[in-house]
């Protein structure tokens, strides 16, 4: 009875199918809220570690252009440049990490 009443009362009737209205099936429904609040979080992360990267690549252009000796350590790990006199040994780290894994 107490629901057929409800029923009847059609203000309650068109309040309730526009809250579900408004939060299921509107632009801005709960759910896109939550993605897009989630996707800002995300880009936000990526946005301080490219920052953290591109002060990390400034510092590290700084030490190339004024200290020597860093220059020449890059110089040697990244390319394997070597001085007249000397030779250069190149290591495959990588295989030994495969063995171990495979024992």
């Amino acid at each position: 009875m107490k629901f057929l009443s409800i029923l009847k009362n059609k203000y309650l009737i068109v309040t309730a199918i526009f809250l579900v209205w408004v939060f299921f099936f509107a632009q801005y429904d709960l759910m896109s809220q939550k993605n897009q609040k989630d996707e800002l979080k995300a880009m936000e992360q990526k946005i301080e570690y490219l920052e953290k990267e591109v002060s990390a690549l400034q510092q590290e252009k700084n030490l190339l252009k004024n200290d020597s000796i860093t220059l020449e350590k890059y110089a040697r790990e990244k390319y394997y440049m070597k001085k007249n006199n000397e030779d250069v040994f190149v290591f495959d780290t990588i295989q030994k990490r495969n063995v171990k894994l495979a024992n």
